[in-house]
């Protein structure tokens, strides 16, 4: 499943929000059971943005890096033999 551009790069933010949200929640309604699941979820979708972005600002590094094709090491000469200079 592909997401459109926009909605993709504002993952991160949704989901911070989502989580601030929860956590305020349960602050807000601090009853047993209810309160910390609310903060349960609150708190996983906090980590989930923090990944998430985390992840794909190490994948644009990685792709500034190697801008030129792929990152496979390059291709021998075919011989077999070691060229020394």
């Amino acid at each position: 499943m592909r997401l459109a551009g926009p909605l993709y790069e504002s993952l991160p933010y949704l989901y911070a929000a989502i989580g601030a949200c929860a956590i305020g929640v349960s602050y807000v309604d601090a009853d047993g059971v209810r309160a910390a699941a609310t903060f349960a979820v609150g708190i996983v979708a906090v980590i989930a943005a923090l990944t998430l972005a985390l992840r794909r600002r190490g994948y644009r590094e990685m792709r500034r890096e190697y801008s030129g094709g792929d990152i496979s090491p390059p291709a021998s000469s075919g011989d077999g033999a070691e060229r020394t200079p």
